[in-house]
């Protein structure tokens, strides 16, 4: 599925900007988008990416005091959610997961979500990783791109950009594609328009996912919509 990185809008002016132009624009449009209403928090920016699908990325920003656990609803959210599958965060070299009743977990290096985000993250580059669904699973990287101090209102995590839908041609007419199939798509194939859909040798009933944006395209039963 290699396709160059896609250009991206910032949701608080609407500019259209490249995948490296944005991360340094939205840091200076987040400081002029302060809401008028509520109170100054520690801000973390953060850029996510898809792991082995880069051409999927967003900004992103986080009050210091929300949890690991809420930014896992939020990526679950606009990106992940499909059948509840586990997570978990990989921070230096510490794994943090959904606290779950275990009366047998011994394990010394997992750790809660319920963490703060200034408790674990540190300044600017700061790396980390997220992954979703230990089966078919989608790994996410993520890294600090600053902190300020600024005002958001009541939410705990801003949206700042994020990349446009990348455009996948149908096989059989090169018309933009809205079905993938998830067996072809392993080798960066099998991408059809609906009305060539049943010309693919893969075509069985449910078979087809929809084109979305978003890195878990052609995975398990993800369709787009928060579960």
């Amino acid at each position: 599925m290699a396709k160059s990185a896609s250009p991206g809008s910032c949701v608080l002016c609407g500019c259209q900007k490249g995948k490296t132009a944005m991360a340094r624009h939205v840091t200076a449009c987040a400081a002029r988008h302060n809401t008028p209403k509520g109170s100054s928090n520690s801000l973390f920016h953060l850029r996510v990416e898809g792991a082995e699908a880069p051409m999927f990325w967003l900004d992103l920003e986080i009050k210091a005091d929300a949890t690991l656990r809420r930014l896992d609803e939020f990526l679950r959210s606009i990106w992940l959610e499909c059948c509840g599958h586990l997570s978990a965060f990989r921070i230096d070299q510490m794994t943090y997961t959904i606290p779950i009743d275990n009366p047998f977990d011994d394990f010394r290096d997992e750790r809660s979500m319920n963490h703060k985000i200034a408790e674990v993250l540190n300044a600017r580059g700061h790396k980390f990783t997220y992954e979703y669904d230990f089966g078919s699973t989608t790994c996410l990287n993520l890294r600090v791109m600053g902190v300020r101090e600024g005002v958001i209102g009541r939410t705990s995590i801003r949206l700042l950009a994020r990349n446009d839908p990348p455009v996948w041609p149908c096989e059989a007419c090169r018309q933009p594609a809205t079905l993938v199939c998830p067996f072809c798509i392993l080798d960066g194939k099998g991408f059809y328009c609906a009305s060539h859909s049943k010309e693919h040798h893969c075509d069985q009933e449910d078979v087809w996912l929809p084109v979305v944006n978003s890195p878990r395209i052609g995975t398990c039963g993800y369709t787009g919509e928060a579960y």
